[in-house]
């Protein structure tokens, strides 16, 4: 039995909760470590932790079947949601040793814990994370007269700052936003790449 589960944070649900850095120090390790994102997911910018195994959301029972129940199982997925309804209907089924990443692979990202990215995938700057909410918030919004958010002044933008703006864009949506659907795709490509973005040069 891996020792990892027992400095997990129990759960309501019946599983424990991880955080990335706990995870990364008790990796490469017998855990079994469960992606269960789309497959296109894993080739995303956010990319996916070396030695997983995969199985989207919807085949997870399916997957994990035959398993033994004592299978020491971390559940990982884009924010830690998913992931969290898996080990929920996991420990349901009787599996005893599941952990849940909390924060999934945005908060891996942002801890800055290695990822295997099978695509090139450029890394933005703070600035054009900043660059491109701006730019998609005003093609959301309905044309003048309608007045769009503005952000505030940021010379040099620091991720607490993104994140608190796109936190609070995510809380109260703006008025007259003509594709919701298009906003809320907008807000989580932002949160992508805010993950892995590096810092201006000489920052």
């Amino acid at each position: 039995m891996h020792p990892l589960f027992d400095r997990a944070t129990p759960h309501p649900s019946g599983y424990r909760e991880v955080d990335a850095g706990l995870l990364a120090a008790h990796l490469p390790s017998s855990l079994t470590v469960l992606d269960v994102r789309e497959p296109d997911e894993l080739d995303g910018i956010l990319g996916h932790i070396a030695g997983i195994r995969h199985a989207p959301l919807a085949t997870v029972r399916d997957a994990v079947g035959a398993w033994p129940r004592d299978t020491d199982l971390v559940l990982v997925c884009r924010s830690g949601a998913r992931s969290s309804s898996a080990a929920t209907a996991l420990a349901a089924l009787g599996f005893s040793r599941v952990m849940n990443l909390q924060g999934g692979m945005l908060a891996w990202n942002t801890a800055r814990l290695p990822v295997v990215r099978t695509a090139p995938h450029p890394l933005p700057t703070l600035s054009l994370v900043q660059d491109g909410l701006m730019d998609g918030l005003h093609r959301a919004l309905r044309p003048p007269p309608h007045e769009g958010p503005t952000l505030p002044p940021m010379t040099n933008p620091s991720r607490e700052a993104l994140t608190a703006v796109l936190d609070a864009l995510q809380a109260a949506r703006p008025p007259g936003v003509r594709d919701i659907a298009a906003f809320e795709r907008l807000l989580r490509m932002c949160r992508d790449q805010l993950a892995v973005a590096r810092l201006e040069s000489g920052s």
